[in-house]
Parts: C-alpha cells; structure tokens; sequence
C-alpha cells in the first residue's frame, strides 16, 4: 500500500498519504478526493487479491470507481490511472462554479425524475445523478434549479439536502471535462480487461480496450443507475457483493435493499481477509443484536414526525414494520440460540430505515440518533 502511495504521490506532484490526514481540509477539495480514492481502492484490492481466489469476479464501480475497476482488471496501468484521474478531477472543478448537488430521500427515482424533467430549462439544469437505492436519489446541475427541485420535492413528501459540493457531476454541466477526459484516454494505451465490467451508467457489460474510453468519459454526464447494475448482477446468480474503499457506503445499500444477499467491505477498518469462502460472516451475535434492535425502537418511539402522514400510510409504512421489529426483538430474546442470520438482521434494519424516512429524517441524521441511542 505504501509503495502505490509513493508511486502516486511522485506523479501528483504532492505527498497524498499526508494529504490524506485532512489536517488543513485537503478532502474537501475533488482534485485531491479523486485520486485519494482511486488509490485507496486499489490498495484495497491489491492486498485482497494476495488472501483470496480471484477468478471468478465481476467487477463495477460507482462512479469514480468504475476507474478503479478498470484499473483492478489490468485495462489501464495504475501509474497512466494516477494522470488520469488528476485531470478527470480537475477537468470537473473547471466545468462551473454555479452548479451543486441535493440529496432526495423517500420519493421513487420516476418521481424524482420526473421533478427534474419539468423544471430542467437550458440555462437552469437540474437532472437525476445517481439512482442509488429505491429512495435514495442524488440530484445535480445549477443551484437555482436545485432549490426550486427540492421545494417540489418537500411537498411531494420528500426529505432533501444540500450536499457539500460544487461540482455539479453526471450531469450535461461536466460535457467540457467528458470530452477532455475522453481525449486523454483515447490517447492511453488500453489492455483487454481481465474480468468484465459494469457500466454504472447502462449496467451493460464491456471488457475489450477499444470499449473503455467511451465508457469511463460518457459516465460524467450521464446519471448512476445502481440498482440497475445490482438487478444485472443478481440476474447472473452473483451472491456475494464486496465494496472496496475507504467508506462502507455501497455495503449499506445492498443491505437495506438486498438483505438477502451477502455484502462485505473491505478496507484496514474492517479488514482484508480471506472471505470468498468464510460464510461465517452470515452469522450475528444474538446478544449485540437484541441491544441494536432495542435500539432501533426506542428512536422509533421516541422521534418526532418531520414530515406528514396519512392515516393509512401511517398504519403501512410505520406501525405494521415497528410492530414486526418489535415481535422479532420477542423472538431472539426467547431463543436459546447464541447467533442469527444476519440477513434477518439486515433486513429488520431496513424496515427501520424505512420507518425513520416516512418520518421526515434522511439516512445520515437517523444514523447519528441510532449510533446515541445505542
């Protein structure tokens, strides 16, 4: 790991492992944040691949990640990888300085999109970004046509925030840096990718080197659809989903909308072990799993509603899942068994996700009120 930081730091230019302490604020600035994850991601990956049997993969990637995913299939050598990102990077903090990005919780992406489409003018864009889950959406484009996006989407129910961003990303606004990052790459000498990629864009497969440039540089301006790619991956019978970066956010995701799959991160907070065939992971202890559901309960009872609710969605989306959580908590306290599924978990917390966003509260906020009741 310290030699890929080494070698990344001698093309950037700077010291990206002290860059990475954040001690003046160097994450909050996309040409840093860019390669600092790309190269996270790759060391991630290059110690995984010493502990485990990396044959049978697909790989995807979010975004920036896909970069790294092509990377991790040989498709580009990670030092031309390194150039490559410092001028994705900087190509995007060029486009504008009028545009933003609002995260959209509790409406579906047609709904979302359709907002967007309705107000989206020439010279007030708003667009769908990324489709991350059924109720999460990221909208991007310029800071007006977000604001009245997100007034739209209050009185339709949603729960919207700014994000702490100025790059307006996968939307028409990044069309300069699309086509100067299409440039640079098309000018990169390729290798046929080992394992097959993902579009997070189209969720359509590609590993040959002529197709890479068009598919890394089009994902600037076009939306993530990630629960497309995961719908592709499932349909080809992938049971096991590893996140590779310095967060565990893709992680979250599949187990609150896919609880019945296995989904692990990898990265030196939960570690790089050999897992492609330790099923041990499946198994919670029963114990801190009854403290985490006592829990989930007392946010549930003892948080406001923030948002209105009707009789029958009340009844729907709070009390039926509460009351569910409540006889499961019933059930574990009663067994004699010292572990659960964790499926089973996964998908009691996703009812309680579901339960907090009907009440008005998006992820980040019940996150903190869990992580003080707990």
């Amino acid at each position: 790991a310290r030699d890929l930081y080494n070698e990344a730091s001698d093309i950037l230019g700077y010291d990206l492992l002290k860059a990475c302490e954040n001690k003046n604020g160097e994450l909050r600035n996309t040409v840093i944040v860019q390669p600092a994850i790309l190269v996270y991601s790759i060391a991630c990956w290059e110690i995984f691949k010493k502990n485990n049997d990396v044959k049978q993969l697909y790989l995807t990637g979010h975004s920036l990640g896909e970069l790294s995913a092509v990377v991790a299939a040989d498709g580009i050598p990670f030092a031309k990888s390194v150039e490559l990102v410092k001028l994705r990077a900087t190509a995007m903090s060029e486009c504008t300085q009028e545009g933003g990005m609002v995260v959209c919780f509790g409406l579906s992406g047609e709904e979302v999109e359709e907002v967007c489409q309705r107000l989206d003018t020439d010279n007030n864009h708003v667009t769908v970004a990324n489709f991350n889950s059924t109720n999460q959406i990221v909208l991007s484009g310029h800071k007006n046509a977000l604001e009245l996006a997100s007034i739209e989407l209050q009185k339709k129910g949603a729960v919207t925030k700014i994000l702490p961003v100025s790059v307006p990303a996968h939307s028409r606004l990044m069309k300069p840096a699309e086509l100067r990052f299409q440039a640079a790459l098309q000018q990169t000498q390729m290798n046929d990718c080992q394992y097959s990629i993902f579009s997070c864009a189209t969720g359509q497969l590609y590993s040959r080197a002529d197709e890479i440039a068009d598919q890394l540089s089009k994902q600037l301006t076009e939306s993530v659809r990630w629960p497309k790619v995961m719908n592709v991956l499932i349909n080809k019978d992938v049971d096991t989903f590893i996140e590779m970066g310095p967060k565990t956010i893709l992680t979250d995701i599949m187990k609150m909308e896919y609880p019945n799959y296995r989904a692990i991160p990898v990265n030196e907070k939960n570690g790089i072990p050999s897992i492609l065939n330790n099923h041990n992971e499946n198994m919670l202890r029963v114990e801190e799993t009854i403290h985490f559901l006592q829990a989930c309960l007392r946010v549930i009872i003892g948080t406001p509603f923030k948002a209105k609710i009707d009789k029958q969605d009340f009844e729907r989306e709070i009390h039926s899942p509460y009351q569910l959580i409540k006889h499961e908590l019933k059930e574990m306290k009663a067994s004699k068994q010292i572990t659960v599924d964790s499926h089973r978990v996964a998908s009691l917390s996703q009812q309680f996700f579901s339960i907090l966003t009907h009440k008005g509260f998006h992820k980040n906020e019940t996150l903190e009120i869990l992580k003080l009741s707990i």
